[in-house]
């Protein structure tokens, strides 16, 4: 069985001897499964990266990283559930021609996330302007285009963005789709430092559990995981962002066995 792990925004396949998905790739390649994890733009669209990830799967295949006759299953996170549903849609022209059996998105914002519309729409944080980053215009982009970085990635998760996306790339009715999201913390606080104003934000503007990024909600596409994980936006992939020497508290591996095993008996 092969399986391709897809990163999301500012994501990687490897850095400094760290895995985006920590502990993944190792974990099963030891179970005797053939796993690709794929190299991404980390901050352009999902266009873009749609395409980058379809031509690296191709060449994956023909090089026998991938085999192909055995079945494929995609684990996505965050913006690479978009960049994989793009691939795999019978409307997209230039789709992936190697068979998927399963894609499995975790914490994608398939509705949009409204930290992406508050970034891309300051205005939108008018009424929560006792927040430090509520400032009314448009700040972050000058300064990231200066250093040649796109937001491309971000305006693909804003709602309306998704909502477009969503009509246009309709699923494949070959491919099993599932979900999973992230719902905080169980206790205070509900995310580690990086997400804790995001998740406030969007607790107080969508009235909605979620992991510093992404309403649950906004989640859910396909098969949906109703036992949502009880951890943040870092903690789906494994990295408590308070220390990253400490694993998440809850058993994040356990669930991506799950997912796995859910696709090994389709």
């Amino acid at each position: 069985m092969n399986i391709i792990l897809v990163h999301g925004v500012l994501g990687f396949a490897k850095r400094f001897g760290m895995d985006y998905f920590r502990g993944l790739p190792a974990r099963y390649r030891a179970q005797g499964l053939r796993v690709f994890v794929p190299e991404l733009n980390p901050t352009e669209g999902v266009e873009f990266r749609g395409n980058q990830l379809r031509d690296q799967i191709q060449a994956a295949a023909a090089a026998g990283v991938i085999d192909t006759s055995q079945k494929t299953h995609i684990i996505a996170h965050s913006l690479g559930g978009l960049d994989s549903r793009y691939i795999l849609s019978p409307a997209n022209p230039n789709r992936l021609q190697i068979p998927i059996r399963s894609l499995t998105t975790v914490s994608t914002p398939h509705r949009g996330s409204p930290v992406a519309d508050a970034i891309d729409d300051p205005l939108a944080l008018t009424p929560f302007r006792h927040l430090p980053f509520a400032g009314g215009q448009k700040w972050l982009e000058p300064i990231l285009n200066s250093l040649c970085i796109s937001l491309n990635g971000l305006r693909s998760l804003t709602t309306k963005a998704c909502e477009a996306f969503s009509e246009k790339y309709v699923d494949d009715p070959g491919v099993s789709y599932f979900s999973s999201a992230g719902s905080g913390r169980p206790g205070f606080p509900e995310t580690s430092a990086p997400f804790f104003l995001f998740h406030r934000y969007i607790t107080a503007a969508a009235g909605q559990p979620n992991d510093g990024m992404v309403p649950v909600a906004s989640a859910q596409w396909g098969t949906f995981d109703s036992s949502t994980w009880e951890g943040d936006h870092g903690e789906m992939i494994g990295y408590n962002l308070d220390n990253l020497l400490s694993p998440p508290a809850f058993g994040y591996l356990a669930k991506y066995d799950q997912i796995v095993a859910r696709a090994a008996a389709l």
